[in-house]
């Protein structure tokens, strides 16, 4: 803690300079002001702490009290030690309330005095650490709502940063649901364009006809049904970003139409004669491979490569599970204001199951499975029995019928495994909760049908017991 910088404001010149003398013992440099406006006025030196009497004033009648509430409005956080009188304790209990770290009485004390300044200079350093590590743990797992930890997003984050201040056209493939759109948010409002609009075109959704009129608006009586001027998608995407999703969809005539904007950022409205310049930036997307349709003839080369020019990768969720459970706890915070009911977990079968499960739909396809088993469950933990059939298979037959409680399964839960397993492999979501019935069956006969005996000796906890002996309708 050497070299740390403690501004001491007094008066009194004698304390000043014992107080000075005790905190360069310590290595530590220092600052005496006997004047509060001239040390408020020098507080962008940063010390690491500053040492207040609270009886010093400044030049414009300044005092300690009004010192601290001007210090706090400037939101600095600097840890402050007033020294008090022993017949001023009001004050000092004023100056806590006001966010001072501590207080001491004169005649101050050496090794006291010494000791506060250390821990109030240490707390403060831990707080700057910790609000430092909140923030990039926030980057590291939540960066521009995208979600993830995983060496193959981390990828995906770093590449947004590279590509953000520049204004080239960016380029992201990937499977449906990977969330390349909100890529192409992050980009934009990471760039010189966020204060501009985000416009965004699905091109496999518009008809082939209506697209040139869909990109470049129209003026009125331009066709049959131009009953009036419409502004285009190039227009309103001016001093932004315009998004264009599924760009492979694009017809053959609207792609020779794009790679003419492109080259001069100018268009014509369909019926219109008035050269429109626009000031955006192109982001394109596509789920399947565009080298394959411009090797086919389906896609213009000339356009790929002005569209392509930073392209980005967008993992599958089957490359990067080790994101499932912040997913996971993403989602649950998501719709949780949208649920009758309080849901603040998962159990592990059902995170076992989730991590197993080979993710076609990708993000897009696990954010519905969960929102989904959310409505299903009864309970604050969605269960295996609230996921889909195909999902559920995944989970291991052998642990079907465990809680996600600490409590661990007894032999007599052993002995009812082994009597209800079937000798055949499990194939089908009914055959595992045939397993778990015929599992309850036995293990209430062997209790003489005690649900508390049941549910220590299986290491569930008395509700899924409960809950699962409704299901069954066991008797």
């Amino acid at each position: 803690m050497a070299d740390e910088l403690v501004f001491i404001v007094d008066q009194n010149g004698a304390l000043c300079k014992e107080v000075t003398g005790w905190l360069q013992e310590i290595d530590f440099q220092t600052k005496t002001f006997e004047d509060t406006e001239l040390c408020l006025n020098t507080i962008d030196q940063s010390p690491s702490a500053v040492c207040l009497d609270m009886n010093t004033a400044g030049s414009s009648g300044l005092l300690g009290l009004e010192f601290l509430k001007r210090l706090r409005l400037a939101n600095r956080d600097i840890p402050i030690m007033v020294i008090t009188e022993n017949g001023e304790l009001d004050s000092a209990v004023e100056a806590m309330k006001l966010g001072a770290f501590d207080y001491m009485v004169k005649p101050i004390e050496k090794m006291r005095f010494i000791t506060n300044i250390q821990r109030a200079i240490e707390m403060h350093t831990m707080i700057h650490k910790i609000d430092r590590l909140r923030g990039e743990m926030q980057k590291t797992h939540v960066y521009k709502n995208i979600v993830g930890q995983s060496a193959a997003i981390q990828r995906v984050f770093t590449q947004i940063e590279e590509v953000a201040a520049i204004n080239i056209n960016v380029f992201i493939e990937g499977e449906s649901g990977t969330g390349k759109e909100l890529v192409a948010k992050a980009v934009h409002y990471s760039s010189a364009y966020k204060k501009g609009p985000f416009i965004a075109i699905n091109c496999g959704a518009i008809p082939e006809l209506l697209q040139e009129s869909e990109f470049f608006g129209h003026e009125k009586g331009s066709f049959t049904g131009a009953d009036y001027s419409r502004v285009g998608k190039l227009e309103y995407a001016n001093n932004g970003s315009l998004f264009l999703d599924e760009v492979g969809e694009m017809s053959q005539e609207m792609q020779v139409k794009l790679l003419r904007f492109l080259q001069d950022k100018t268009f014509e409205r369909v019926g219109g004669n008035k050269k429109i310049r626009v000031d955006l930036r192109i982001i394109s997307a596509t789920n399947r491979k565009l080298e394959q349709a411009v090797a086919s003839g389906k896609f213009r080369e000339d356009l790929y490569y002005r569209l392509v020019v930073y392209p980005i990768t967008m993992p599958t969720l089957r490359e990067r599970k080790e994101d499932i459970p912040l997913l996971v706890n993403h989602f649950l915070k998501k719709y949780k204001n949208e649920m009758p009911k309080i849901i603040t977990s998962v159990s592990s079968l059902v995170m076992e199951a989730l991590m197993k499960y080979h993710w076609r739909g990708n993000v897009r396809q696990l954010e519905n499975v969960i929102y989904r088993a959310m409505v299903a469950t009864q309970s604050e933990t969605i269960e295996i029995e609230n996921l889909p059939t195909e999902i559920q298979k995944h989970s291991a037959p052998d642990s079907i019928i465990q809680d996600h409680s600490l409590n661990q399964p007894t032999p007599e839960a052993t002995a009812v495994f082994a009597t209800s397993r079937p000798q055949t492999p499990v194939t089908t979501a009914a055959t595992i909760q045939e397993m778990e019935k015929n599992a309850l069956v036995e293990a209430l006969k062997i209790a003489g049908g005690n649900v508390e005996q049941v549910s220590k000796s299986l290491g569930i906890s008395r509700a899924t017991c409960y809950r699962k002996i409704k299901k069954y309708q066991i008797e």
